[in-house]
């Protein structure tokens, strides 16, 4: 544990991002094909798998998701988002998305959950659900390395 300076706590949380990918292979079971911490801006924190194709699935993951929020505050004016997590298919895959930790009013982690488009959305939601639970104690070592 590192709390010296906050460069040096990002250092420490960098230094982990294996561990945190060796972590969510783990939990590539019952067709899941990825899991993703994504940020808002689309770009690939952590991942089971980081290939190319995950670098560009990552920012449209995190464009569908910025594109349902901000709708969101046309189907309900002057409230603030409720949106938290979003469920869809695609041509090849299953997707379930959802907000892992807030950093700010405009800021945000996603935690992103692919599968094939065989695998029971229960299933996925499940996995999603038990990865958000299981990564909490990443939320601290996130949230002071990006705010800073």
């Amino acid at each position: 544990k590192i709390r010296s300076s906050p460069g040096r706590a990002i250092a420490a949380a960098m230094f982990r991002v294996k561990e945190v990918e060796a972590a969510l292979a783990r939990s590539m079971t019952d067709g899941l094909t990825n899991v993703m911490l994504v940020s808002d801006e689309g770009a690939l924190i952590a991942a089971a798998r980081s290939e190319e194709a995950d670098h560009t699935c990552s920012a449209v993951l995190a464009s569908v998701y910025s594109e349902y929020k901000e709708a969101e505050r046309y189907v309900e004016p002057g409230n603030a988002s409720s949106l938290q997590s979003i469920l869809f298919d695609c041509e090849s895959a299953r997707v379930a998305c959802a907000s892992f930790l807030q950093i700010t009013e405009c800021s945000q982690i996603l935690l992103c959950v692919c599968s094939d488009t065989k695998t029971n959305y229960g299933v996925l939601w499940t996995k999603l659900e038990m990865l958000k639970s299981s990564l909490e104690c990443l939320r601290p070592i996130l949230t002071s390395s990006l705010a800073s």
